[in-house]
C-alpha cells in the first residue's frame, strides 16, 4: 500500500502491516532474496500468499448477502413507524363546559366587598413599619441565597473538573509520541513501533502526523529528522502541538 517504508529486517516484520493480499488470498510471510552485488540494499522481500480456506471465504461472502437484507428491513421498519406517526388520530369527545351558577358569583363578590369594608384602610404606623421590616427580611434572605448559590457553584465546578486518565490509550500514545519528539530521536524503528502498537486503538492529530508524514517513506523520514535535529533542544522541549512542530520544522532552511 502507499506509504510502505523500507524494511530493515530480513523477515520484514516491520512492514507486514502495509501488505494488502489479493481477493481470495491471505498473506503468509516474506521470502528474502539477497542482492550481494547491490551497494545500497542487502536484498529484496517478496510477499507470499496462499488461497483462503472455504470457511473464511463463506464467512466473508455471507455478509454481502446479510447487509442488503438488514438494510431493507431497517428501511421497512422506518416506513411503518412514519406511517403510524402521521396517521390521523381518533377525535376525542369534547367535554361539556360547566358554568358556575350566577348566585354563587354574586355571593362571592358580595363577601369580598364586605371583607374589604370590615378591614378598613391601614394606619400610618402600619404603612411605615411593616414594609421596612419585610424589606430587611427580603435583603437578608437574598444575601443568604446568593452565598449558598456561590458555594454550590464552586462545589459543582470542582466536581466537573476532569483529570486526564492515565490508562486512556490516546493519553498514553500522545505522551510516548512527544517523548520521542522532545528527545530528538532520529531512528525510524521507535516511530514505527509506536505506530504498530497503537494501530486501530487511537486517533488524533499526533497519530495522523506519525502515520502520513513521519512514516510516509524512508526518503521523507530522512528529510524530516534532518530538520528535527536542527531545532535547538530548548525549543524542541517546549513544543506541545503538531501545528507548532510543523511551524518549527518549516523555519529550518
Amino acid at each position: 500500500m502507499d506509504g510502505c517504508p523500507y524494511s530493515i529486517y530480513e523477515d520484514g516484520h516491520d512492514v507486514k502491516d502495509y501488505i494488502i493480499p489479493p481477493k481470495g488470498y491471505e498473506f503468509i510471510g516474506f521470502r528474502f532474496e539477497p542482492l550481494p552485488n547491490n551497494q545500497v540494499y542487502d536484498g529484496k522481500l517478496v510477499a507470499q500468499y496462499e488461497k483462503s480456506s472455504i470457511k473464511e471465504r463463506l464467512t466473508t461472502n455471507i455478509w454481502k448477502i446479510l447487509i442488503p437484507v438488514i438494510i431493507t428491513a431497517v428501511i421497512a421498519l422506518i416506513v411503518l413507524l412514519v406511517v403510524s406517526v402521521f396517521k390521523d388520530p381518533k377525535p376525542k369527545p369534547a367535554k361539556p363546559e360547566t358554568k358556575q351558577p350566577e348566585s354563587e358569583v354574586v355571593a362571592t363578590t358580595t363577601d369580598t366587598l364586605k371583607e374589604i369594608a370590615d378591614k378598613g384602610t391601614p394606619t400610618v404606623a402600619d404603612s411605615t413599619t411593616t414594609p421596612h421590616q419585610e424589606e430587611n427580611g427580603v435583603i437578608l434572605d437574598l444575601t443568604q441565597q446568593i452565598n449558598e448559590q456561590g458555594e454550590n457553584q464552586a462545589i459543582e465546578e470542582e466536581k466537573t473538573t476532569v483529570e486526564p486518565d492515565a490508562n486512556d490509550p490516546n493519553f498514553q500514545f500522545k505522551q510516548q509520541f512527544w517523548d520521542l519528539i522532545h528527545q530528538g530521536v532520529i531512528q525510524m524503528d521507535p516511530y514505527h513501533e509506536l505506530y504498530v502498537n497503537n494501530k486501530g486503538k487511537v486517533e488524533g492529530e499526533e497519530y495522523d502526523y506519525l502515520r502520513f508524514t513521519i512514516l510516509k517513506d524512508y526518503s521523507s523520514f530522512k528529510e524530516w529528522y534532518g530538520k528535527l535535529r536542527k531545532i535547538p533542544e530548548s525549543e524542541r522541549q517546549s513544543i506541545k502541538s503538531v501545528n507548532e512542530l510543523v511551524r518549527k520544522l518549516n523555519e529550518i532552511p
